[in-house]
């Protein structure tokens, strides 16, 4: 993929992304009724567009019997994931300096997870063809794929805020961040002057308030690669279901939950259209759908109920960091839950022998997941790892290669702000 096709001047921001834990992937599969990867052998993990290696570093630190793999166009972003795992004494992570049709051909062991977070909708077609390429070639039978990515019509109000900074910052002088500066200025006069076309949008009725509260990256990231289109979700389902590939669910849990999102009279207008796609695409009518989380499988075996609720409450889960209280919890199985993992992770089922009916322990759990209470975590995270990973971001806080997370024990991070 040429480097003009996709902004290479500025670096992208250092980030741990949950929703690309095995672990969370896990979950998400057995709400939906699918069968997760078998990883009790070891298991491989791949991540298209890994910026700088945040994600698969603190990922591989956690699970040691994994084999995670980054691959980024830009040298910057993965000569400093190597860095971090070089410091660190991560072994099983390994970074791959290319674009996604020359990643093809690298030497790759079949994946058992790929994905790809904020990246299909900010490069063009054909890097999105090389993409799809790259997940046929390279995913296992039962494996899953995640693709995160920009969708319409939630998008639409924003189109023209958007064409508006491309065309500014392309006749602008400087890096991206200086040309979307000038840029900045001009939509920001024009919105005084009454242009309210640049309000429509979300981030236009935000602007002002946005560009004082987000580092300059997002909108240089966000706005100015010259291929960024929102799509819809039809389009991402016809594209990889060329190669085989079937929707799973969403990552953002409270979205496989009709229940959680849509009133009564939403859902019976959803539940009566016969093509599953469309229901997808009238479900992000109803909700002015922004951002997905889409998560697919290659062949993956569907689960009965009953196996694949006593597999959720088998799981291991923690308190969310910060807790969010706006939604009560009154179910005493829901209570039981949070009593529980107030000590520390641990696996639900415990409870199933304390009188809370396995039923009652897998809704409370998907709507305490749901609503952001509790996450899914890895069993048997290394606390040797962690601690190495944690040293590291200690020593690095302050400096130019600072990275603002703290791994927790359960292999999870949140950033540091958040303790």
């Amino acid at each position: 993929m040429d480097s003009a096709r996709y902004v290479t001047d500025v670096p992208y921001a250092r980030r741990f992304v949950r929703e690309l834990s095995p672990s969370w992937l896990d979950f998400t599969a057995l709400i939906c009724g699918f069968q997760p990867p078998a990883r009790n052998g070891g298991f491989a993990w791949c991540e298209l567009g890994c910026g700088h290696g945040v994600t698969p570093t603190f990922l591989a630190a956690a699970h040691p019997r994994g084999q995670f793999h980054g691959i980024d166009l830009m040298p910057q972003h993965i000569e400093f994931a190597e860095k971090l795992c070089r410091e660190a004494e991560i072994t099983n992570a390994r970074f791959h300096a290319t674009d996604f049709a020359a990643a093809q051909n690298l030497s790759l062991p079949r994946f058992d997870m790929i994905v790809a977070h904020g990246v299909y909708t900010w490069v063009d077609a054909a890097a999105q063809a090389d993409l799809i390429r790259f997940v046929d070639r390279h995913l296992k039978p039962g494996g899953l794929l995640y693709l995160s990515y920009d969708c319409l019509p939630g998008w639409a109000g924003d189109m023209p805020l958007q064409h508006l900074l491309q065309t500014l910052t392309a006749s602008g002088s400087g890096d991206s961040i200086a040309r979307l500066d000038g840029a900045d200025r001009i939509v920001t006069a024009l919105q005084s002057l009454g242009a309210d076309v640049l309000r429509l949008g979300a981030m236009g009725r935000e602007w002002e308030e946005l560009r004082r509260k987000l580092p300059p990256s997002y909108f240089v990231h966000q706005f100015l690669p010259p291929a960024w289109k929102p799509i819809y979700v039809a389009e991402l389902r016809k594209a990889v279901s060329g190669i085989g590939l079937v929707p799973v669910g969403s990552a953002t849990v409270r979205e496989n939950v009709d229940a959680f999102t849509l009133d009564q009279p939403a859902r019976e207008l959803v539940a009566a259209a016969a093509d599953p796609d469309l229901r997808e695409l009238l479900r992000d009518y109803l909700l002015m759908k922004r951002f997905r989380r889409d998560v697919f499988g290659r062949k993956v075996a569907a689960l009965d109920q009953a196996a694949a609720r006593e597999r959720i409450c088998a799981g291991t889960f923690i308190l969310s960091h910060p807790q969010d209280m706006a939604i009560p919890f009154s179910h005493p199985t829901a209570q039981a839950i949070l009593a529980l993992l107030e000590k520390g992770p641990a696996a639900p089922i415990m409870l199933a022998a304390q009188d809370h009916p396995i039923d009652a322990l897998v809704s409370q759990l998907i709507a305490l997941a749901a609503a952001g209470r509790v996450w899914p975590v890895a069993a048997d995270a290394d606390r040797d790892g962690i601690d190495r990973i944690n040293a590291v971001l200690r020593r690095r806080a302050g400096t130019a290669d600072e990275i603002a997370f703290v791994m927790l024990p359960s292999g999870m991070a949140i950033e540091r702000e958040e303790r």
